[in-house]
């Protein structure tokens, strides 16, 4: 699992490398956060025929997140369309061993938030589940995702005068609830995305370490 990052100012193309190790078949996801911008909605130009899942706050704040799995004809970069947006983070992100052959919608879930402390993490699905998360405020400057999780790349910046925090996670699938992302203030608004790496299956279930309501060491789970 590799990832990439970069930030732009007064941009209309974003463009943004994938990992270097990037080979044919990983899965691909693709994040863009924008400030603002045009009324239209911004698109990933690069690579065509993908089409981005987007939210975006009262505020005009946006965040889009798309996936695919990747082929040389896909290109080594994405290339966004921001135009008017004064500031714009965008995260590349890529997992092997995905199953490729059961790639549907990989946006499982979208939650929002508002005046909270805590941000509630719906529940992971039965593969790797990647969770995104925007959160707007000017006083954010730390965070802790639950027991289990894999932290990914992150951004904790400036979108003009509010902190715009891009934060991104893994965990492996489970069917509880992970719990929460706590961060050391309350956020005005926040939007959590949940990404599910297709992939197989061998039939067992799988727990996360944390979830107090599905995964009970020496009752449902067993250290080995």
């Amino acid at each position: 699992m590799s990832s990439t990052k970069g930030s732009y100012s007064k941009k209309d193309v974003a463009e943004l490398a994938l990992p270097a190790d990037t080979r044919a078949n990983d899965f691909v996801v693709s994040v863009c956060a924008q400030q603002s911008g045009e009324p239209r909605v911004p698109r990933l130009i690069e690579p065509t025929g993908v089409v981005p899942a987007v939210f975006t706050f009262p505020s005009g704040q946006r965040l889009h997140v798309s996936a695919w799995p990747w082929d040389p004809s896909r290109g080594a970069k994405t290339r966004w369309d921001v135009t008017g947006s004064p500031n714009t983070e965008l995260m590349n992100l890529t997992y092997r061993y995905g199953n490729i052959r059961s790639t549907g919608s990989p946006v499982s879930g979208i939650t929002e938030h508002h005046g909270v402390n805590k941000v509630p993490l719906m529940p992971a699905q039965r593969f790797t589940s990647l969770y995104i998360v925007l959160a707007a405020s000017d006083t954010l400057t730390g965070f802790a995702w639950p027991l289990g999780f894999n932290p990914r790349s992150q951004h904790l910046g400036a979108f003009g005068q509010e902190q715009v925090s891009l934060i991104t996670a893994d965990t492996p699938g489970g069917s509880g609830s992970p719990g929460d992302l706590a961060l050391d203030t309350t956020v005005k608004d926040a939007v959590v995305f949940l990404v599910t790496i297709p992939g197989r299956s061998d039939g067992n279930p799988t727990w996360i370490l944390g979830d107090a309501s599905n995964s009970t060491l020496g009752k449902t789970t067993f250290a080995g």
